[in-house]
């Protein structure tokens, strides 16, 4: 991949996001591991402020992006973004989410877990692993971005921090096999839209927090 030339200012911070999203956020999903198809179904389920979102529509122009999200701010952005940008092959659908029964059994190609399988008392993390063994068809790809690992929970709702070997033992007793990390390390958008950061007036792109993708392939 080409270098992307980010400018890594405060003040251009959001021409860098854009940029990630067209060029090396494009990049990422283009080496998912979905084989030949050129036209996945995707599900982001807490699409956030929508980075993951618009670089997967920007990767697969001839694919279908379904977007769930319960923020109503972050749902008024992405709107606005997809507007803006005239996107024509994002879907989204805001609610809160206590399970994904729009999308039939074995009918997605690759469903997100971005930065969202943290905190609450852990049921949805739960129900999130079942619905991706359920909606997700044979040989899709379910891919996970586990930020805040000392936040997530077990089981019996305990805070625990969660190592990699933890998250792939728990993700492959739903039925899928760990397939490895990309190659391209997923970032943290937090900071970009957290008020106390954006008010110190000094984040830039390389600042953002880095970290492995998991992907895991359904059996």
């Amino acid at each position: 991949m080409e270098a992307i030339n980010y400018t890594n200012t405060h003040k251009s911070l959001y021409d860098d996001i854009a940029l990630w999203e067209k060029k090396e956020g494009t990049s990422f999903f283009n080496k998912m591991p979905l084989g030949d198809n050129k036209s996945p179904i995707i599900l982001d389920f807490g699409y956030g402020f929508g980075q993951y979102l618009l670089a997967s529509a920007y990767a697969f122009p001839e694919g279908m992006v379904y977007g769930i999200e319960a923020n109503l701010v972050c749902q008024n952005e992405i709107t606005k973004k997809i507007q803006l940008n005239s996107i024509n092959n994002i879907k989204i659908i805001n609610k809160t989410a206590e399970n994904l029964q729009e999308f039939q059994a074995n009918s997605i190609d690759l469903m997100l877990l971005y930065d969202i399988l943290h905190g609450g008392n852990g049921v949805m993390k739960y129900m999130l692993f079942e619905e991706a063994q359920r909606i997700i068809k044979t040989g899709g790809c379910l891919s996970v971005l586990p930020f805040h690992l000392s936040n997530w929970r077990d089981k019996h709702g305990n805070k625990k921090k969660f190592t990699t070997k933890m998250i792939i033992n728990e993700i492959i007793e739903y039925g899928f096999r760990y397939e490895g990390s990309c190659k391209t390390k997923g970032v943290h958008w937090e900071k970009c839209h957290t008020p106390y950061y954006i008010q110190k007036g000094n984040i830039t792109f390389d600042m953002l927090e880095k970290m492995d993708v998991m992907n895991f392939i359904k059996v």
